[in-house]
């Protein structure tokens, strides 16, 4: 008896491991379908693209570090001379861990919701070796990473927007 509910656990834990395994797979080596971003992780903003953009102005002003220090602009400009530029990239810094983050915004088709998502980081020190989130980490440094995105900059954007509102 004891023999069979060992061989059940075993079994149990194997099977798991392997959906578990293929997941990872899938998510690190197909990520996405479609697009150019197939694997970035998103948050759609009940905002339009420029109260975005200018609560992003507002939060690297009231928090310098958050500027890349090799960057003069961190917020690109689209290239209107291109029909489907769809993205606004922003490079965003981590001071703490000397990391640069790349992102981009895109206005949804509803003008009043912008996608904000996070593309990547890669270290002040290497800045030819950019790691994609949702790509290159292992899914608990990778749930660290977007945790720690959207902590540090998402709601800090969404309650910078409704300060602005308020007023």
């Amino acid at each position: 008896m004891k023999s069979k509910s060992i061989r059940i656990v075993v079994l149990a834990v194997i099977g798991f491991l392997s959906l578990w395994g293929c997941e990872e797979f899938v998510r690190r080596k197909i990520g996405g379908f479609a697009g150019s971003y197939p694997f970035v992780e998103y948050w759609e903003i009940n905002a339009s693209e420029q109260e975005v953009i200018t609560a992003i102005r507002e939060l690297v002003k009231s928090n310098p570090g958050y500027r890349p220090p090799d960057s003069t602009e961190h917020i690109s400009t689209r290239d209107s001379s291109i029909e489907n530029d769809y993205w606004l990239h922003i490079v965003l810094y981590y001071p703490d861990t000397r990391e640069v983050v790349q992102s981009w915004t895109r206005p949804d088709a509803d003008t009043s919701v912008t996608t904000f998502a996070f593309v990547g980081l890669r270290s002040i020190d290497r800045p030819s070796e950019m790691r994609l989130i949702n790509r290159d980490l292992w899914f608990l440094a990778n749930r660290q990473q977007i945790r720690k995105f959207k902590t540090t900059f998402v709601d800090r954007i969404i309650h910078q927007i409704d300060k602005c509102r308020v007023r």
